[in-house]
């Protein structure tokens, strides 16, 4: 095993407390989820195994807008998989740091890969001091933080979140949109970014106001990450020639 992917329970400490306090910042948009997820009928216990198994607040919350009785089991999966297109990027950038993962770790270092995690991780991977025992200690608290923030929301629907309005009135359906922000801002490489950025978003925009329902995420998704890798293939050839 290389010292990349080398498991020490030290680092697994290491990794959890240093993403312990980071990991409330998604705590309004847990409680959020809960509240949401509590007025579209969901019990507690689908609540708290939804959040630790799938872990992914953006599709998770994509999932409940489109979420109907019957399921429409098509829409659920195209607009959680397009939501999700952006792990795909993230593991790849993440692969050549650990070249000889084993195959049973593969899974754990998945399900961590989120995005604040795998933000203050790549960083040190890039710079030669990634550590495997922190990235995954740092999402292991990340998903208990987030179970237990979309617990909490589900009993406060009962109780003060009741009303439908008062999560908006406190501002908690805004939470996500900034915590996204400012992943984007650390993220941001450039103006190598801004046109599939551009497209994304112009996409989208047009796709909400000319087909409506969800189909925006899909189509936005599609079009700003296929700008992307046909930016990254030109970019690629171009040096090898």
């Amino acid at each position: 095993m290389s010292l990349s992917t080398r498991v020490t329970w030290r680092s697994f400490q290491a990794g959890a407390l240093r993403m312990f306090l980071p990991s409330f910042a998604t705590f309004p948009f847990g409680i959020g989820f809960g509240v949401a997820a509590a007025q579209k009928g969901l019990s507690a216990l689908e609540v708290g195994l939804m959040s630790f198994t799938v872990f992914a607040g953006t599709s998770q919350m994509v999932a409940l807008d489109v979420w109907t009785h019957p399921l429409p089991l098509f829409a659920l999966a195209a607009s959680v998989f397009v939501a999700n297109l952006r792990y795909f990027v993230m593991g790849a950038a993440l692969q050549p740091h650990l070249p000889s993962l084993r195959w049973y770790v593969q899974p754990a270092v998945w399900h961590v890969t989120v995005d604040q995690n795998w933000a203050v991780n790549i960083a040190e991977y890039r710079r030669g001091h990634g550590d495997l025992g922190r990235f995954l200690g740092g999402g292991f608290i990340m998903a208990l933080t987030w179970t237990a923030s979309t617990l909490l929301g589900h009993l406060a629907a009962g109780g003060v979140l009741s009303d439908p309005t008062a999560a908006r009135r406190l501002g908690l359906d805004f939470v996500g949109i900034a915590v996204f922000v400012v992943v984007a801002v650390i993220l941001f490489r450039g103006k190598r970014d801004l046109g599939p950025w551009g497209v994304a978003i112009a996409t989208a925009l047009a796709a909400k106001w000319l087909i409506g329902g969800n189909w925006y995420i899909v189509i936005g998704g599609l079009a700003g990450g296929l700008l992307g890798a046909w930016q990254q293939t030109r970019a690629d050839n171009d040096r090898k020639s």
